[in-house]
């Protein structure tokens, strides 16, 4: 919500969490005058330290145009007055939390004025930050006024510092109360005066540079209220904050039923797509749909309504002096229960981290939720303790009384789980930690004032109803199982934490997991329901007589056999599905192929860095006197080594992730910009040039470890900021060919082999040439029936459409698919798809051991031909035998092709290796997937559960069984990827 000069009344929903309302206005339209205060000192009272006290006196002109007290009407000395002028009232609170007078209104007076209650006192408060630029309609402030929903019943002769359930129940309107009369109370309390006091002494000691404070430097005792009330009238003078009534939701009669919300997630390994899909009451409409909108908590004039990097980092989420609010009598206001922030706010915190005691955070979670094991050093805060003072402090808080030390949520261990003690939270469980604040954010959103005021039925209340999460069309079927866990296990955690696990009934249910949907597949029915809806007026008939054909095997009318590859940050997929229709008007899908190779973006983005940007690096420091340059990279950037400390590669995966990185991206973007068969140099930059258009400068800790060491090898007077590099067609597209082109090859002979109609391609990677390039010279259909999702257009109903209604990132279309498979069953105008029949499948035929290039050799397949989603009967058993000396990678491939790419999905490792000199190797370890019940819910996902069966050494004596472990690990590097590491190699 934006406002210029009216206030208005807005609705709140009770027990929402923490809301938000953005108001923009413009300082320069407000008139420039000052407030004049005078400090009258009782000068009869005399405290310990021979100090009297002083009254705050607010003049006004009388009748002969003296300054005097409107009160006492004493007109004081002028030398004894001082002026607040507008910009020294807005000084203090400047990017600052500050509390705000917002009282119930009680009644109106004789006189017709309003009357106010004595509270609440600590539910509301303001933060104004100046805008970089002006907006369109020339406002320079944002104003960000921030309301704890939360209810408190209230207790005599205690302070009435939030609202109580009884005025929810009466829909009580509250006011802002600038009239010095009235809020006097309010500015007397100890607590509203120590915030003012301490953010008054913060601003003095800015001012002084970090120089001690004098005496002098706070000439007038009661200054800071002084600047308060200059605020306050500021913000009046504005009249831009809105009066409030507050949704009953505490009555048993509310006559409303809370309208439902789902919330569709693809959380990928680098960036995240958020939609939010409401409910209609009439006829279901894709126009009630809005984009997951993140806010900052730390920048909280900041929101961002597009896809975000799936990037997860430990920090609170502070309003302002925690220590000092909790003096008011209310010990938890205003707290934001998620320990972690994701997305532009967790990258910035990432690149100002000091990284001198350990991790902070992880680039993706969904990447380690193999990896369940503790984390030994344990996690710590971005950031700065309460103190101020104390940098980086080990993870706590209340949340902790909710989750185990390996970050297992604990109801959803019935029982079994002790809290936690120490934040050694299992990479894993970092993707509970994501989501959960993923849905602290929607239910914020959901019931925002601004989101329900552009909506119909603008007072009732909204909740969460389905959460639904895009896979990876090959993720292993274990990892799907722990995905589940994870997801279900963060909307616990959540509920516990907002505190409606213990509500009861006037809390809302905890929404439903949906895992059934592919990311590839999603990406089909957005194009699907585009050309069905947008281009044939709905005639889906029409569409697959049109482009699709008889295929004998299934049935006598036209399918429309649809290919998509999805080439994101972390994976390559593809989907084939064949789509027909029934009764003219329903589309059935059925699934032919899936498949999934971990080679994607974010491999393209290393090359580019190995194969171009260091390269030059070298360049640089050979011209610079290090003899060797290539040795020295390989030494700092290639890996730990022993001696290493933990600051040194915390600044060598910064030094990679916030120099090496930008410079890697921006050859990337320069060559995503290239029109035409354009060829020559498409990048020549400086890296400072680079660096100083990130919105987050590099930290010069990191800088220095590089240059330094430089210098020490030989480099005289090196600077990573001259270093110039460049880059051309060719060189790009090699890099890429290189990374894609086998990957996209061997996908390509599978949309040939099935014969497919259509071909889409999707994910941002997507749109570079080189890409499109690889797959029309497979031709694996005609190339017009190739089509790219980037710039494809889609119509007015895409939530992310750019101004021309075209898919402007193409990162969006499989949240935006999954958002129509949620209402496409029945609830969508001219487009009815059974998408029921849509489910995950496993892809593993071939299972063995895996090679160090990553490919299953034949004489290593252990397991041919398996089909694990056959229904087992009694006494059936999957199991293979196999002889281990040493620990090794077992995979699995889809194809008897023993060049197909395989996928990691169990490490093989010895319990104990102090043990192996007394054993007598090879050894021969039976394996055998894990007794599973078809029946039974939640078995779907075992079918690639396996476990140690026995063991015997090669003299035929039988083992312990826990002897051997074997463990889930869908990455070939234990230590993570490269992205979290700061490993990178040389080419």
């Amino acid at each position: 919500m934006s406002s210029t000069t009216t206030a208005g009344l807005i609705s709140l929903v009770p027990s929402s969490g923490i809301q938000f309302l953005d108001i923009d206005f413009d300082i320069d339209r407000l008139p420039r005058g000052s407030r004049t205060f005078w400090e009258e000192q009782l000068r009869e009272q005399v405290d310990h330290e021979g100090k009297s006290p002083a009254i705050l006196r607010v003049l006004e002109q009388d009748e002969d145009g003296n300054l005097a007290d409107p009160v006492t009407r004493q007109v004081p000395p002028p030398e004894e007055t001082y002026a607040i002028s507008r910009a020294q009232a807005l000084e203090p609170f400047l990017n600052k939390w500050v509390p705000l007078p917002y009282f119930r209104v009680h009644a109106r007076g004789a006189d017709g004025k309003e009357v106010y209650d004595r509270g609440p006192s600590n539910w509301a408060r303001a933060y104004i930050a100046e805008k970089p630029v002006r907006d369109p309609d020339g406002r320079s402030h944002r104003l960000v006024l921030a309301i704890d929903t939360a209810l408190m019943p209230r207790t005599p002769e205690r302070p009435y510092v939030a609202p109580a359930p009884e005025d929810s129940a009466r829909q009580q309107e509250f006011a802002p109360v600038f009239s010095h009369a009235e809020n006097a109370w309010f500015l007397n309390e100890a607590w509203v005066g120590q915030w003012l006091e301490e953010g008054f002494r913060e601003l003095r000691q800015a001012q002084r540079g970090g120089r001690p404070l004098r005496p002098e430097d706070f000439p007038h005792a009661c200054e800071h209220w002084a600047r308060y009330l200059g605020f306050l009238g500021l913000l009046e003078g504005i009249g831009i904050l809105p009066r409030v009534r507050l949704v009953d939701v505490v009555s048993d009669n509310r006559g409303y039923a809370p309208i439902n919300v789902d919330l569709v997630l693809d959380i990928g390994n680098s960036r995240t797509c958020g939609v939010l899909v409401e409910e209609s009451q009439d006829a279901p409409s894709l126009n009630n749909s809005q984009v997951l909108a993140l806010r900052d908590l730390s920048r909280p004039e900041q929101t961002y309504a597009r896809p975000f990097e799936s990037r997860v980092e430990f920090a609170v989420g502070s309003f302002g002096r925690d220590a000092i609010s909790r003096r008011s009598g209310r010990a938890n206001a205003f707290r934001w229960p998620s320990p972690v922030r994701v997305g532009p706010e967790a990258m910035r915190l990432a690149a100002a981290t000091q990284g001198n005691e350990g991790a902070t955070g992880i680039s993706s979670p969904k990447r380690y939720l193999w990896d369940r094991r503790p984390n030994v050093q344990g996690w710590r805060f971005n950031g700065r303790a309460s103190d101020g003072v104390t940098t980086e402090p080990p993870v706590s808080g209340p949340f902790m009384a909710h989750v185990t030390e390996t970050g297992e949520a604990l109801r959803m261990l019935r029982g079994r789980g002790q809290p936690a003690v120490r934040a050694r939270f299992s990479r894993s469980s970092m993707f509970t930690f994501l989501l959960t604040e993923l849905l602290m954010q929607a239910v914020s959103q959901i019931n925002a004032p601004a989101t329900r005021a552009a909506r119909r039925f603008a007072d009732v209340p909204r909740r969460l109803r389905r959460v639904i999460l895009t896979l990876p069309p090959a993720m292993p079927l274990a990892e799907q199982k722990i995905l589940r866990e994870r997801a279900e296990g963060a909307i616990k955690l959540a509920w516990d934490l907002l505190g409606w696990t213990e509500a009861g009934p006037t809390a809302p249910p905890e929404p439903r997991v949906l895992l059934n949907l592919d990311e590839a597949t999603a990406t089909q029915v957005v194009w699907l329901y585009t050309e069905i809806t947008q281009r044939l007026q709905g005639d889906a008939q029409g569409m697959f007589e049109l482009a699709g054909r008889v295929r004998p095997e299934r049935g006598p009318n036209p399918c429309l056999r649809v290919a998509s590859i999805d080439i994101g940050g972390g994976t390559t997929d593809l989907m084939v599905v064949t789509w027909s229709v029934e009764n003219r008007d329903t589309i059935v899908p059925r699934q032919e192929f899936r498949e999934g190779f971990k080679i994607a973006g974010d491999e393209v983005l290393e090359g580019l860095i190995t194969h171009l940007v260091l390269p030059q690096v070298a360049d640089a420091l050979r011209a610079a006197g290090m003899s060797d340059p290539n040795a020295f990279l390989r030494q700092t950037l290639g890996g730990d080594r022993g001696g290493q400390s933990e600051v040194e590669r915390h600044l060598r995966r910064q030094f990679v992730g916030q120099v090496l990185e930008p410079v890697g991206l921006g050859v990337l973007h320069a060559y995503e910009r290239i029109e035409g068969r354009q060829m020559g140099e498409v990048f020549r930059s400086t890296i400072r040039a680079v660096l100083d258009a990130e919105p987050q400068p590099a930290n010069p800790r990191a800088v220095a470890f590089f240059e330094t060491a430089a210098r020490q090898a030989g480099a005289h007077g090196f600077s990573i900021a001259d270093v110039e590099v460049s880059a051309d067609v060719r060189r790009v597209e090699a890099v890429i060919q290189a990374t894609l082109g086998p990957v996209l090859a061997d996908l390509c002979e599978v949309v040939w082999h099935y014969d497919c109609d259509v071909l889409l391609l999707s994910g941002r990677p997507s749109r570079l040439r080189a890409v499109t390039d690889i797959v029309l010279a497979k031709s694996p259909v005609p190339p017009h029936r190739m089509i790219g999702m980037h710039r494809y257009a889609v119509g007015g109903w895409y939530p992310f459409r750019d101004a021309n209604a075209r898919i402007e990132d193409p990162k969006t279309s499989a949240a935006v698919g999954a958002m129509l498979c949620a209402l496409a069953e029945g609830r969508l105008e001219s487009f009815l798809m059974r998408t029921s029949q849509l489910a995950m499948k496993s892809t593993a035929r071939f299972i063995g051991r895996m090679e160090i290039s990553g490919q299953i050799r034949e004489q290593g397949v252990l397991l041919s031909e398996v089909d694990l989603e056959k229904r087992p009967n009694p006494g059936d058993g999957v199991e293979f035998t196999m002889t281990f000396a040493a620990p090794t990678f077992l995979g699995f491939r889809q194809l008897p092709i023993e060049r197909w790419p395989a996928t990691p999905l169990y490490a093989l490792e010895f319990a104990n290796p102090e043990s192996v000199p007394r054993m007598a190797l090879p050894l021969r370890v039976k394996i055998r997937r894990a007794d599973m019940d078809p029946d039974a819910p939640g078995q779907e996902e075992k079918r690639e559960d396996f476990r140690v069966e026995e063991i015997e050494d090669s003299e035929g004596t039988a083992l312990r069984r826990t002897d051997v472990e074997i463990r889930l690990q869908t990455m070939k590097s234990e230590a993570g990827y490269w992205r979290d590491t700061g490993v990178v190699g040389l080419a």
